[in-house]
């Protein structure tokens, strides 16, 4: 991809394969309140952003219980879980190409920033990132203004920009910001939802990386 000169990468699904350990999470949530729980394929399909909407879609009442509580829930479960969680394969790779290659590359995520920050040092990632930028909150409504901040405050020519996801959501971001975006099928959503952006859309980032040519 030619005038590439800065990244936005999402975390969760895109360079961290958490995938496995969240359907684990909302299935003990799931199964506590006697719903019904998700196989992987209904997960990819039923996952979206703000997350509410997913709750709801898969069971959950909050006329019974608030979305705080259920969220509060769920974000202590995947605390004790996210270090157990592995790179995706290529990630370091990718990572450290860029950065030789002199491209700025930021995280723009929805987990909440202070667990953001503590999963890029225990990865041992900080030096790839010019920076690091999650949610204030931690209940992942959606981070399309952040990510619109972001490019702002950064100064970033949007022509040479990309944005790196896993998720419909992060097309969603990407074109909010104005910028291009490709698409991983390893991460919290289809392939088939994916495809439905009309954007490259690759099944590891290997294969994305051999593609772009970057």
């Amino acid at each position: 991809m030619k005038g590439l000169k800065s990244i936005f990468w999402d975390w969760n699904g895109t360079l961290l394969d958490d995938v496995a350990e969240c359907i684990e999470i909302i299935n003990c949530s799931l199964q506590k309140r006697s719903l019904q729980t998700l196989t992987r394929a209904e997960y990819l399909e039923k996952f979206e952003f703000p997350v509410i909407n997913y709750y709801k879609s898969i069971g959950f009442d909050f006329s019974v219980e608030s979305f705080e509580d259920v969220g509060r829930e769920y974000i202590n479960a995947y605390a004790a879980k996210m270090f157990e969680c592995s790179l995706h394969q290529g990630a370091r790779g990718a990572l450290d190409s860029m950065r030789k290659l002199g491209v700025s590359q930021y995280i723009l995520s929805a987990l909440q920033h202070s667990a953001l920050q503590k999963c890029i040092s225990h990865y041992q990632l900080a030096d790839c990132f010019a920076r690091v930028q999650g949610l204030d909150d931690a209940y992942a409504h959606s981070k399309v203004e952040l990510g619109q901040m972001l490019l702002d405050e950064i100064g970033c020519d949007r022509d040479s920009a990309l944005m790196i996801g896993d998720t419909v959501h992060d097309f969603d971001t990407a074109s909010a910001m104005g910028i291009r975006c490709v698409l991983i099928a390893a991460g919290h959503n289809s392939r088939e939802r994916l495809l439905a952006c009309n954007v490259p859309v690759y099944d590891d980032l290997n294969t994305c990386f051999a593609d772009l040519q970057i």
